[in-house]
C-alpha cells in the first residue's frame, strides 16, 4: 500500500476506496490514510458487519479521525438483491441516528446535519466512484 499511496496517493483524479473485513482496522489505519491522502476514500463495510451496533462502531472510528467527506457512500452488491432496499434504508436510519446525535450535543447544528445528510447519501459517492 505504502508505494501506490506515495506515487498516488496525492495526485489529481485518483480516487481509492479502502474496504475491510475487519473492522478495528478502520479506526488504526484506514481513517488515518483517508484523512491524510486525498485519494482515498472510505468504504463502508456493510457486508460483513451488518449489524446497526457494528455499523455504528465504524461511524465512530472513522468519521472522528476522517469526517464526513473521506466516506465512500454507502456500497452493495448485487448478490442479496431483495435485500437492497431495506439495506438502504439501515444505513439512512444509521446515519441519521448518528448526525441526530451530534445535533443533539450541540456538536454541529440541524443545518449541517441535513449537508452531511446529503453528503453522505449523494455527493461523496459520486465523487468517490466518479459517478459525475
Amino acid at each position: 500500500m505504502r508505494p501506490l499511496l506515495n506515487r498516488f496517493g496525492t495526485a489529481s483524479g485518483f480516487h481509492l476506496v479502502l474496504f475491510s473485513v475487519d473492522e478495528t482496522s478502520y479506526s488504526r489505519e484506514i481513517a488515518p490514510l483517508a484523512a491524510f491522502y486525498p485519494a482515498v476514500f472510505i468504504g463502508a463495510p456493510w457486508w460483513f458487519p451488518d449489524t446497526p451496533a457494528a455499523i455504528r462502531r465504524f461511524q465512530q472510528a472513522v468519521t472522528e479521525t476522517a469526517g464526513f467527506t473521506r466516506l465512500a457512500g454507502f456500497v452493495d452488491d448485487t448478490r442479496a438483491f431483495c435485500s437492497i432496499p431495506a439495506r438502504h434504508d439501515m444505513s439512512r436510519r444509521l446515519d441519521s441516528a448518528m448526525l441526530a446525535e451530534l445535533v443533539m450535543r450541540h456538536q454541529i447544528s440541524e443545518e449541517e446535519a441535513f449537508a452531511i445528510t446529503n453528503q453522505l447519501v449523494v455527493r461523496n459517492p459520486r465523487k468517490a466512484f466518479k459517478l459525475d
